[in-house]
């Protein structure tokens, strides 16, 4: 560190000062020669010397010194080692070195580069870690999320290389190829696994329902693939515990083979259901790990069964009809009430289209539905009445002054929570034609939440277009507008699909037709985890009037399928409760939830399947195409395989290695020195002393 001093003025102004205390102490000490006649010389000479000192030095203050520190500051470039820790890196047949050599020659590597750079170790797959414990468990592999935790931490600093080491599989989130070159540093990638051409088949892909129905078919699409296993014949086995349900027969024909099969399978047992699909191979294989895969099906009772009701015909109920029977688990039939009576016993929901109408009020039949609590969703047409359909008391009400109707645009409510849309993010709905909605206030008198708004004329209102209510424990729907069959209608003219309408449609009539019970305790998770994946269960525990609670603790006992038990304790959180469990291994677990602390206790209990994905072990043959593309975008180098002393010596040479030398300057304040300040007042207590002693006075 270099120390000096400086000042805001000339540094000639010493010289004044200089003299002026010289003349000073020359006035005091040598004027008059009384002094020496009564000491020595060399007492006066160190008398005068601290009275110059101690003056100097004040002088010297009035001028505003400053002290600089100037010191030198040395930067390592940044050196980022990013680990691919997926699965697939031991899913091969070198799995060996990779678990027991590959960390203690990686270890050697990362050393070798501490003295000429700042290395910053990483690991990614699902999640970015640090590189503490390198095991290959993570059961999928998202290069995204490391660009991003890299743009995020490092993008902002000068001299960043990045060494990316890898097998170049990647199975979830963006395209590497598109993400590195925005990095703005330079990515150097290292090859690991095998690039060699394997023989392997694998059950690629799989493709169901989440909820199926019993006694009825449920549909499955099952992707095959096999490398360099032309002319061989492959068998597929699809079973439900020990029962088989499936079994077929594929024909390779070529090095490159993939073929998806679409199968049916007679679901007879409601609950939770796990089916294995199981491919066998008459040939030596690189890996049998990817050669089953398993998916779980939530089997219910039955069907729902939709029923729209309505006295005059129009495309719309057209739309709606083809839009429910979409989904596989929905029945729909169509009453026209004009000409037939409804057995309301048989229907879990009821679309009312335009009723009650203009033509008849239908009062019984509301009774009926208010008595046996069916949900329901109304259309709000022109051939409404709206007079009657306020005095139902649903909780919506209707400025019925005058029968005028307006277009109204679909307008995205960002804050609907009830479920998400496949159309969420691409605004589709708000591209289409108006619906005619009914002019004047729509009044949501209950508790609501509002899917869409309405917009006027180029103006977003406040008017809902589309918004849920609830009566109870009944739960309605509400559309305030006809003429959707022109949403239909010019999403397949934009987009040659109808998903986006199909999707809305069947994701309200879910949500209603769906009955949930309103438990004091109510446990949300999914139905099935992926093998290494974290297990997350939230709790919500509400009062006897059914307020939001939080005010007891949750105790949860799981029990996996050999009948072993586990105890543990749920986060309370600001209004619900959660837990996350890390790890479970592939089964079948049942669990009993108990509250602690309530006057009346409150248990349930549920279970939940963790399936083997085997999501890492599709892909085995490592992809250098990828890495070479991250490299090329970045420009970095690329590395095929793990050679330390190769990478070494490239990194150890590399010209951009060199520190970054940089000087941090600070100023102090003179007289704010406490050293300075005690030593001008030690020297003049010291010549104080000093002439007392020896003079007297």
């Amino acid at each position: 560190m270099d120390i000096s001093l400086v000042t805001e003025y000339s540094l000639w102004w010493i010289l004044p000062i200089f003299v002026i205390s010289s003349a000073i102490v020359y006035r005091l000490y040598f004027y008059n020669q009384k002094l020496a006649s009564e000491i020595a010389v060399w007492k006066v000479s160190i008398l005068s010397l601290l009275r110059f000192l101690a003056v100097f030095l004040l002088f010297l203050l009035l001028i505003g010194p400053r002290i600089k520190h100037q010191k030198r500051i040395e930067t390592k470039p940044i050196l980022i080692f990013a680990q691919d820790n997926s699965s697939s890196l031991k899913s091969g047949k070198d799995s060996s070195y990779y678990l027991n050599t590959y960390p203690k020659e990686l270890k050697e590597l990362i050393s070798s580069f501490e003295n000429d750079y700042d290395v910053k170790t990483i690991s990614f797959g699902n999640k970015i870690s640090d590189l503490s414990k390198l095991d290959f468990k993570e059961s999928v592999t998202d290069f995204s999320k490391l660009f991003q935790f890299v743009r995020d931490n490092y993008g902002n600093f000068e001299n960043v290389q990045m060494l990316l080491a890898s097998d170049g599989l990647y199975n979830t989130g963006a395209n590497p190829r598109y993400l590195s070159a925005d990095l703005g540093m330079s990515t150097h990638c290292v090859q690991l696994g095998d690039t060699i051409d394997i023989n392997d088949v694998s059950v690629y892909s799989i493709r169901s329902n989440r909820i199926g129905f019993t006694n009825t078919k449920l549909p499955i699409k099952i992707g095959v693939k096999a490398l360099n296993s032309e002319n061989s014949t492959l068998e597929i086995e699809v079973r439900n515990r020990s029962k088989l349900l499936i079994q077929d027969k594929i024909k390779v024909n070529s090095d490159n083979f993939y073929q998806e099969k679409d199968y049916l399978i007679d679901t007879e047992q409601k609950g939770l259901q796990k089916y294995n699909v199981k491919l066998i191979s008459g040939t030596e294989e690189y890996s049998l790990k990817n050669n089953e895969a398993e998916f779980v099906v939530d089997v219910l009772d039955s069907k729902r069964k939709i029923v729209i009701c309505f006295d005059q015909y129009h495309p719309d109920i057209a739309a709606i009809k083809s839009a429910i029977l979409e989904n596989s688990n929905f029945d729909c039939e169509l009453v026209n009430l004009s000409q037939q009576n409804l057995n309301i016993g048989e229907a879990n929901l009821l679309v009312l289209y335009q009723l009650p109408s203009k033509i008849n009020k239908y009062q019984d039949l509301f009774k009926q539905m208010e008595y046996a609590n069916i949900p329901s969703l109304f259309i709000v047409g022109a051939n409404t009445d709206l007079q009657v359909l306020t005095t139902l008391s649903n909780g919506v009400s209707f400025d019925n002054r005058n029968s005028y109707y307006q277009d109204a645009v679909y307008v995205e409510n960002q804050k609907f929570s009830l479920f998400n849309l496949q159309s969420k993010e691409k605004n589709v709905f708000e591209k289409l034609p108006p619906l005619l909605a009914p002019f004047g206030d729509i009044k949501l008198m209950a508790e609501s939440q509002i899917l869409a708004f309405q917009q006027i004329k180029g103006v977003a209102t406040q008017y809902p277009l589309i918004a849920f209510t609830a009566k109870e424990n009944r739960k309605i729907a509400w559309i305030f507008g006809e003429g959707i069959w022109r949403w239909k209608l010019n999403e397949f003219q934009m987009f040659d699909s109808n998903s986006n309408f199909n999707d809305l449609t069947n994701r309200i009539v879910q949500y209603l037709a769906l009955k949930e019970k309103k438990d004091q305790l109510i446990i949300k998770h999914k139905k099935d985890f992926s093998e290494g994946n974290p297990i997350e269960i939230q709790a919500e525990l509400y009062n006897k009037s059914y307020q939001l609670v939080n005010n007891a603790n949750l105790q949860f006992v799981l029990t996996d399928k050999e009948g072993n038990s586990y105890n543990y304790q749920f986060t309370n959180n600001e209004s619900d409760y959660s837990l996350i469990i890390n790890y479970l291994k592939n089964g079948r677990y049942k669990y009993k939830i108990e509250t602690i602390g309530l006057s009346e206790n409150i248990e349930k209990n549920g279970e939940f399947i963790v399936r083997a994905d085997n999501i890492e072990s599709k892909r085995l043959q490592a992809d250098p195409m990828l890495l070479r593309q991250i490299a090329k975008s970045s420009n970095g180098n690329y590395f095929n395989r793990f050679d330390s002393e190769k990478i070494k010596d490239y990194f150890l040479k590399d010209a951009n290695k060199k520190s970054i030398i940089s000087y941090e300057t600070n100023y102090g304040n003179a007289v704010d020195l406490l050293y300075l300040l005690s030593f001008i007042i030690i020297v003049m207590i010291l010549e104080w002393f000093l002439r007392k002693y020896w003079l007297g006075n």
